[in-house]
């Protein structure tokens, strides 16, 4: 198999480049963590990261118009849901850069803090002016299971890790963790239900 077919079939699997994305930004959190990162190389690491984005979301449009569940909604979303992507991921470097540097104080260090979450309501908007512009049922149908099941897993995740926390077994986690989770579970869900719609399809 060439470059070329190797990299047409890594680009039909949003799970690849979903761990990539992933796991690029769990390495820089423990190389910024352990120190052995610092400004300029975490922002540029990050921004290099983040670049897995776009292959990822054509990854995901691939994925939907094969499995014939693309609409001009859904598409819409999809490009929404990249822009909040790369808002939340620039926001958060430029944050995180500014307090570790500059370490500020005072209001400047409170509009920091808030700074990353602000994308986040740009994308609770995304998602439900999607559910609102979604007319084929169907479909709306996928985007609620999947973010009932998202919702789900946040909710066992975090009361399980809590009651180990209570009891002094892990440490403490962050609350920003919770967008992370439910994100991971938003993606797990569709593709649980993209593989029972190829059963289907295939029985």
């Amino acid at each position: 198999m060439t470059w070329s077919s190797r990299w047409r079939v890594a680009g039909r699997h949003p799970g690849l480049w979903g761990l990539v994305f992933g796991g690029g930004m769990g390495i820089i959190a423990w190389l910024e963590d352990s120190q052995r990162i610092a400004f300029p190389v975490n922002l540029l690491l990050i921004a290099l990261v983040s670049l897995s984005l776009i292959p990822l979301g054509h990854a995901i449009r691939n994925r939907e118009v094969a499995c014939g569940i693309n609409s001009p909604a859904l598409r819409t979303y999809n490009r929404r849901a990249l822009v909040w992507a790369f808002a939340y991921m620039g926001a958060l470097a430029i944050a995180l850069t500014a307090r570790n540097t500059w370490h500020p104080a005072g209001p400047v260090l409170w509009l920091l803090a808030v700074l990353p979450s602000l994308p986040i309501f740009y994308f609770v908007w995304s998602l439900g002016r999607y559910l609102a512009e979604e007319q084929d049922e169907y479909l709306r149908m996928r985007q609620i299971q999947s973010g009932l099941f998202a919702t789900g897993l946040l909710l066992v995740v975090a009361t399980f890790w809590g009651f180990l926390e209570t009891f002094g077994i892990v440490p403490h986690a962050e609350g920003w963790w919770a967008i992370a989770i439910w994100a991971a579970g938003l993606g797990l869900g569709n593709f649980i239900q993209t593989l029972r719609d190829r059963q289907d399809r295939n029985p």
